[in-house]
C-alpha cells in the first residue's frame, strides 16, 4: 500500500478501477479453464467486500471529521450527505472509534513528514498563496518539515522565505491536526513578517504557486471555506479592524 500522493484525482482513480474491473471480467469469461475462472471470481468477490468495508470506514471517518474538525452541526451534516439524522449519528460514533487515520495508517503505510502552515498577518491582512493545481486554490505558505524531529517554528522560518521571499517570526501555535482529506499532520502557526513593507514574491523556480498576496478577512473567508476553525478564529480576532480587500 502507498500513502497519499500529491495531486491524486479521485474521480480518475475510480474510473480506472471500473475500467480494470471490466477488463478482469472479460479475461475471466474468456479463460478456457472454468475452475480457474471461478477461483478468480471468488478472489474478486473478496476484494469487493474489502473495498466495501474500507468505503464504509471512510464514510464514518469523514462524517465524524465534519462534525468534530469542521464543527458542522449534525443536522447540516445530514442534509449535506443526504442521510437521516440518526444515520449520521451512527456514522459519527463509528468514525470516532476508528483507530488511526483511514487515509494514512502508520501500521500499513509509510509515514509522511508533517506540514507546517504559517498564518502570517500584518497591516495589509493575511498572506495567502494561490496553488497552480488548485488543490486547494488558496492556502497559507509553508511546507514539509525537514525531519520528523524538526521544530514547527524552525520549519516555518525555513520554508516561508522559499515560497514568499519574506522572513517571518513565529508568535504562537494555533493548532495541530490530521488533515481530513490528505491524512497529513498539519501544524498551524501564527506569524508576522520581519519587514511589514517587504513585497511577497514567488522564489522557487519550480514552485507549486502562481501568486502570493496579502488578503483581507472577507477574501480569506470566502476563498478558503474549509479553513481550520482555530485559524479562522485567529484571523477574525486579528483582522477584524483591517479594511477588507
Amino acid at each position: 500500500m502507498v500513502g497519499y500522493v500529491k495531486g491524486t484525482d479521485v474521480e480518475a482513480e475510480v474510473k480506472a478501477i471500473r475500467e480494470g474491473l471490466a477488463r478482469i471480467g472479460a479475461a475471466m469469461q474468456s479463460d478456457p479453464d472454468a475452475a480457474r475462472a471461478f477461483s478468480y471470481a471468488t478472489t474478486l468477490e473478496r476484494l469487493g467486500s474489502e473495498i466495501s468495508e474500507e468505503a464504509s470506514g471512510f464514510r464514518a471517518w469523514f462524517a465524524a471529521a465534519l462534525e468534530d474538525e469542521r464543527r458542522v452541526p449534525r443536522a447540516e451534516v445530514a442534509e449535506l450527505l443526504g442521510l437521516s439524522y440518526g444515520r449520521v449519528g451512527q456514522l459519527v460514533r463509528a468514525g470516532r472509534q476508528r483507530k488511526g487515520n483511514p487515509i494514512v495508517d502508520p501500521g500499513t503505510q509509510p509515514l509522511q513528514l508533517p506540514v507546517v502552515l504559517a498564518v502570517i498577518t500584518g497591516p495589509r491582512g493575511v498572506l495567502i498563496c494561490h496553488r497552480i493545481d488548485e488543490r486547494p486554490p488558496w492556502s497559507f505558505p509553508g511546507g514539509e518539515f525537514s525531519t520528523y524531529d524538526e521544530a514547527p517554528a524552525s520549519a516555518a522560518v525555513r520554508r516561508v522565505p522559499l515560497e514568499t521571499g519574506l522572513e517571518v517570526e513565529v508568535r504562537a501555535v494555533l493548532g495541530d491536526r490530521i488533515h481530513p482529506r490528505t491524512g497529513r499532520r498539519m501544524v498551524y502557526l501564527a506569524c508576522s513578517a520581519v519587514d511589514d513593507e517587504a513585497e511577497p514574491r514567488i522564489v522557487e523556480e519550480e514552485s507549486d504557486l502562481d501568486a502570493v498576496r496579502w488578503a483581507g478577512l472577507d477574501f480569506a473567508r470566502n476563498n478558503m471555506p474549509d479553513m481550520y476553525p482555530p485559524v479562522r478564529a485567529h484571523l477574525e480576532a486579528v483582522l477584524s479592524s483591517i479594511n477588507q480587500f
